[in-house]
């Protein structure tokens, strides 16, 4: 049937528009299509979902809840519901701190604007630790309360809201390297002699080295050369070098990273949790910047001996407006 408009020109004859068969069939094949992409989108994001919360519950992971900060007020916190801040623990097996964290980075998603941000905190810095109600190297923190008092201790510090924590032995992150093939990252002429002096690895000296996980193991534990400031500074380097990796891995080898990091993590996440984590993250990872800092930096700290400990006391009037500026703004 002819569809027919009147003529806007003022003569009031009819101006015919037919619909031709073709072109009503092309308009079907391209609804036909769009459904198709469409369903298809919804199968497979709810497949992956399936599998990584499969993968999360059967994986045996350490649950431990955070339970609400005791010590400070929630109102006293800064909090963005567009970031979302993971304290990451690291604790190396061959360090000389037993029941100390060894490395102690806050990874804030930010999704306000899309960065990835990484604030490490010095382990030396001395500040109050609540659950032993004193004062003491916020490292400490860790072996007094575990996870808990570390969140508390950081919390109450730095006035900055945690959302999740995950700890791991530093040594995942060799499994995980080498699931992605290793990293690639600039290696100093001296930080080269020191590992091929102190070490049984080999490595060369430039812009961009390629190091296997066991490699960058050691590149990231590296502190006498310089200080505990630059093993930080290492650390970073490893985990935005692991991030930028991870952004051209195919999903096979994520998915067997994944496979081989959850059964060797704690955190205070449920399965369910975790799930949502891995879709922020992998959101960020393929479009968001990384930036880091340490906290206290240089001009936000004294040094000194606190008996026979050396310690950073740090200015924390600076070191909270310093954190949160770099967390909650761009």
């Amino acid at each position: 049937m002819e569809d027919i408009y009147f003529s806007q020109n003022g003569n009031n004859r009819p101006d015919r528009h037919i619909s031709s068969p073709s072109a009503k069939k092309k308009t079907r094949k391209k609804h036909r299509v769009f459904k198709f992409i469409f369903g298809f989108i919804i199968v497979f994001f709810s497949l992956l979902t399936l599998l990584i919360f499969a993968l999360a519950s059967a994986s045996g992971y350490e649950r431990n809840d955070l339970k609400m900060n005791e010590y400070v007020s929630p109102l006293q916190l800064k909090r963005s519901p567009f970031i979302t801040n993971i304290l990451l623990l690291g604790v190396d097996s061959e360090g000389d701190d037993s029941g100390r964290s060894d490395s102690m980075i806050l990874v804030s998603l930010d999704f306000l604007h899309m960065k990835i941000k990484m604030s490490s905190f010095l382990r030396d810095s001395y500040v109050y630790i609540p659950c032993r109600d004193r004062f003491a190297k916020l490292n400490s923190a860790y072996a007094y309360g575990g996870a808990q008092g570390i969140t508390d201790a950081i919390e109450y510090n730095f006035e900055v809201d945690v959302n999740h924590f995950v700890k791991v032995d530093f040594k995942m992150f060799t499994d995980i390297i080498d699931t992605l093939g290793g990293i690639d990252i600039e290696v100093t002429e001296e930080e080269k002699n020191f590992i091929n002096k102190t070490t049984r690895y080999t490595v060369e000296s430039g812009k961009s080295v390629h190091l296997s996980g066991s490699e960058a193991l050691v590149y990231a534990r590296i502190r006498k050369l310089d200080s505990d400031y630059m093993r930080t500074y290492r650390q970073r380097k490893v985990l935005n070098a692991l991030i930028s990796k991870a952004k051209t891995a195919s999903f096979s080898e994520l998915y067997n990273a994944a496979k081989s990091v959850f059964p060797l993590i704690e955190t205070d996440m449920s399965p369910a949790e975790v799930t949502a984590l891995c879709y922020k993250f992998g959101v960020s990872i393929l479009g968001f910047d990384t930036s880091d800092i340490r906290v206290p930096e240089d001009d936000q700290m004294t040094t000194g001996y606190v008996g026979d400990e050396w310690v950073e006391k740090p200015d924390l009037d600076k070191c909270r407006k310093y954190l949160q500026n770099f967390i909650f703004n761009e």
